[in-house]
């Protein structure tokens, strides 16, 4: 897997879980005390990039980890929200105005 928001979000749970100096397998079984089904392997593969981290289980980890969901995410912001660079920002096409629809005419 190439350098995408799921890679630099396995590379947070790595940052993260190492300045909590605990290892994969302990967070697997914090994780599993939470009914997560997660494992060792699973972890080591988000944290190498191997596997996405699926979008649902981010806050169990944030929970785990004792962070916040922002604090895994990688450089997510308002300001990039804004700038159209999580979201595309959507224009209306140039030339003809919208139209418009005839909400007042009965079928």
């Amino acid at each position: 897997m190439n350098s995408t928001i799921y890679s630099q979000i396995g590379l947070r749970v790595r940052q993260l879980r190492r300045q909590q100096h605990r290892s994969q397998d302990e967070l697997s079984v914090r994780l599993r005390a939470f009914h997560a089904p997660i494992t060792r392997d699973m972890i080591a593969n988000w944290e190498t990039g191997r596997a996405a981290v699926p979008a649902f289980y981010v806050p169990v980890l944030a929970y785990a980890l004792k962070v916040k969901v922002a604090d895994i995410l990688p450089g997510l912001s308002l300001k990039d929200s804004k700038a159209g660079q999580i979201m595309p920002v959507f224009r209306r096409p140039r030339g003809r105005p919208p139209a418009r629809s005839s909400a007042g005419t009965a079928v």
